[in-house]
C-alpha cells in the first residue's frame, strides 16, 4: 500500500483508521467524497487562511504554527508517535516525494508490509504490534 494523501495540517491521512476502514471509507482530507463529521468540519482543513484551498499545507502559512496545529501536534506526538512538525520539517528537507518514500518505509508493518494506523496499537491486518503507537492503555478502577 502507498501513501496517497497528505492533510493539511502534516498528517499522513492513509495511516488513519478512518481511511484504512472497508465500509465507509474516508477518502482523506484532501479528497472529494463523504467523509466523517469531524474530518468534514476540521477547522483546520477550513482554515479562512487557506482562502478555500483545503489542500495547502498549513506549514506555508503566515500564521504557522497556529495554536490549533500546535493542539493537534501534541495529540498526535504524545499518543501515536506521528509529529506534524516533524513531517513539515521532512517535507521542506526532501521534498515531498522523498518523505512519502520514506514514510512508507517508516510506516509499513513489519509483519505484512502493509501501512499501520496511526491509531491502533497493533497491525489491524496481521496484528503485528505497531511500535510507534505511544498511547498507553487505560488503567482499570
Amino acid at each position: 500500500m502507498s501513501i496517497t494523501v497528505i492533510a493539511p495540517c502534516g498528517l499522513i491521512c492513509d495511516l488513519c483508521s478512518a481511511f484504512q476502514r472497508q465500509k465507509n471509507r474516508c477518502p482523506g482530507c484532501t479528497a472529494e467524497g463523504i467523509k466523517p463529521l469531524s474530518c468534514s468540519k476540521c477547522i483546520i482543513v477550513n482554515c479562512p487562511e487557506k482562502n478555500g484551498d483545503p489542500t495547502e499545507l498549513c506549514n506555508l502559512c503566515s500564521k504557522y504554527p497556529c495554536k490549533r496545529l500546535k493542539a493537534l501536534n501534541k495529540r498526535y506526538s504524545t499518543n501515536y508517535g506521528e509529529s506534524l512538525f516533524e513531517n513539515f520539517r521532512q517535507i521542506e528537507l526532501l521534498g515531498l516525494d522523498h518523505f512519502i518514500t520514506e514514510a512508507e518505509t517508516f510506516w509499513s508493518c513489519p509483519g505484512c508490509g502493509e501501512l499501520l494506523s496511526v491509531h491502533h496499537p497493533q497491525c489491524t491486518r496481521c496484528k503485528t504490534a505497531n511500535i510507534h503507537y505511544l498511547r498507553k492503555p487505560k488503567s482499570k478502577p
